[in-house]
């Protein structure tokens, strides 16, 4: 916290100059008070409580100094581990901690990079979407972290934070997130597809060669005949991602466009996909063909 206090200069003697330190000293134990007593509320159990230590958080979050940031980011996390499901009356205080989190900025991504491996699923995705928030900054260590992690797991919350950041710099680690839809590991694959498709929705063709986008449509096509629903639903919303920027060339398009008639029992041999949700993204992208197309 900046605990520095701008007076007008003055000449001290040295009985001003003791209580200057002495007002100095005394500003400085309130500030804490006032920190602490913000904490001790976010640790409350109902929600006008944790939001009033919240809002106060959120005011001073910018003059927070290193130990203080710790601190605020040790406690505001300890909201990420509340489950919605037994607390949905909790929710708006996650949905605040986070929007604070990311507002203090670069300075806590150390701190929120260190949690990722000792926290639960639910803390990992709020931690990400912090992350996210925060944007470009972030981004050098999501990926270093993603490249020195052997645990499937938590390569994934590096590959779903980085899909939340809404910038075209996300351009530049492409290529390590179309070799991580080839992960043998399906959690790896799913956030990576993912990301890919929250890529698409930011780019124009001019963004991206055609060679990269030619084999960023294999990629994702290939993965329309994956095993496990999930990858097959989220690989035909990236696709159609893709042709709704105009990533696509009219051949391809021709060939997702025959691809979710197939999925969705549409042609000839009426064997559609089994999962609904497949079934459903595949329908979504032929009514966007059929509409694009008329």
């Amino acid at each position: 916290m900046d605990h520095r206090v701008h007076l007008p200069a003055l000449a001290f003697d040295r009985d001003s100059a003791v209580a200057f330190v002495q007002l100095q000293i005394t500003l400085i134990h309130n500030m804490k008070n006032d920190l602490q007593q913000a904490l001790n509320k976010i640790a409350g159990h109902d929600l006008d409580t944790i939001m009033t230590g919240l809002n106060a958080i959120r005011a001073g979050i910018h003059t927070f100094g290193t130990d203080e940031l710790l601190l605020v980011t040790d406690t505001l996390g300890s909201l990420f581990f509340i489950d919605s499901f037994d607390r949905p009356d909790l929710q708006p205080a996650v949905d605040a901690a986070i929007d604070i989190l990311a507002e203090a900025g670069p300075d806590i991504i150390p701190f929120i990079m260190d949690t990722f491996e000792n926290s639960d699923i639910k803390a990992n995705i709020s931690f990400a979407k912090v992350l996210g928030k925060i944007g470009v900054p972030a981004i050098p260590h999501l990926v270093e972290f993603y490249r020195h992690s052997d645990d499937p797991f938590m390569k994934s919350y590096a590959l779903y934070a980085l899909g939340k950041v809404k910038d075209k710099a996300v351009l530049a680690i492409l290529m390590d997130v179309m070799q991580a839809v080839q992960s043998e590991h399906l959690e790896v694959r799913d956030s990576a597809i993912r990301a890919i498709g929250k890529t698409m929705e930011l780019i124009t063709p001019k963004d991206i060669s055609t060679s990269r986008r030619d084999d960023i449509f294999d990629l994702l096509f290939n993965c329309i005949a994956d095993h496990h629903s999930a990858i097959r639903a989220k690989a035909i919303r990236a696709l159609g991602k893709m042709e709704k920027a105009g990533l696509l060339a009219d051949s391809q398009a021709d060939q997702l466009g025959i691809a979710c008639k197939r999925i969705t029992g549409q042609d000839e041999n009426y064997r559609w996909d089994r999962a609904f949700i497949v079934r459903k993204e595949a329908q979504e992208v032929l009514n966007f063909l059929i509409q694009d197309s008329g």
